[in-house]
Parts: structure tokens; C-alpha cells; sequence
């Protein structure tokens, strides 16, 4: 049960899924700070600097990156001991990675119209694609396995 798990069980799978969440998380941080520096006054969920609300930006960051957070320790969960073996990892990830993703893409694309946005936007929505890819590869191979 120590040996190291091989490719075509699962592992490449959950690798994807956090390639995808940390790129996804790379291209968040940047979005903000570029906005941020900019000085264009948007409404965001963290960071007005007013007395009392704490409770206001913890919500602010759970929503940027509570989901995202939750992908990728479900992905590190089933890297570990044999844990992508499992037949709930997997099924969890993936249940996960719907709930997350679908919330994702319905704020990217609520931002603008479809076709007007930049680069940063495009990878971003990439990014989503991959961990959706991920997940699906290390249900699949969960299934095959028998898991």
C-alpha cells in the first residue's frame, strides 16, 4: 500500500485538477490586484477598509476562494495513500468541481458580453475547463478501477 500510485489510476487526473485550481487562483489574484492599482471604484467583496465589517470580508473571501480551496484539498486528499483508490474520492471531487465550476462561469460570464473580453478572462475560463477536465479523468479512472 506504500508504493507510489500509478498514472492510470486516477493521479493524472487529480494532478490537472490542481494545475487548473492554481492557475485559476494566479489569474484571480492578478485580476484583483490590477483592478485594485487601476483605482476603479467596483463594488468587491473584500478590502473597503470600514470599521465593523469583518463578517463582511470573510464572506468576501470565502466566495472569491472557499470553493477553490475546497477543490484542491479534495484533489491533495486523493493524492494521498492510496486515497484516489477510493471509490468517494473521486465521486466527491467531482461533485466538488461541478458545484464550484458552475458557479464560476455563471460570474464570468455575467461580468460582460460573450467575445468582449480580454486575455486574463479567456484564461481564467481555461483554467475552470481544466480542473472540469481533471475531474472527470480521475472519476473515470476511479471507475475503471473498480473504485
Amino acid at each position: 500500500m506504500n508504493e507510489r500510485p500509478s498514472a492510470g489510476s486516477g493521479v493524472v487526473g487529480y494532478l490537472l485538477v490542481l494545475v487548473g485550481v492554481a492557475a485559476f487562483v494566479l489569474k484571480l489574484l492578478l485580476a484583483l490586484h490590477a483592478i485594485l492599482r487601476s483605482g476603479i471604484h467596483l463594488i468587491l467583496p473584500i478590502g473597503h477598509g470600514e470599521p465593523g465589517r469583518n463578517l463582511e470580508d470573510v464572506g468576501g473571501l470565502l466566495l472569491l476562494f472557499g470553493g477553490t480551496t475546497t477543490v484542491a484539498w479534495v484533489a491533495l486528499a486523493g493524492l494521498r495513500h492510496g486515497q484516489h483508490e477510493r471509490w468517494r474520492t473521486p465521486s466527491i471531487l467531482l461533485a466538488v468541481t461541478v458545484t464550484w465550476s458552475l458557479s464560476w462561469i455563471s460570474v464570468l460570464l455575467s461580468v460582460s458580453g460573450l467575445f468582449e473580453h480580454e486575455v486574463g478572462y479567456w484564461s481564467m475560463l481555461v483554467s475552470v475547463g481544466v480542473v472540469i477536465v481533471g475531474s472527470v479523468v480521475a472519476w473515470v479512472s476511479g471507475k475503471a478501477n473498480g473504485a
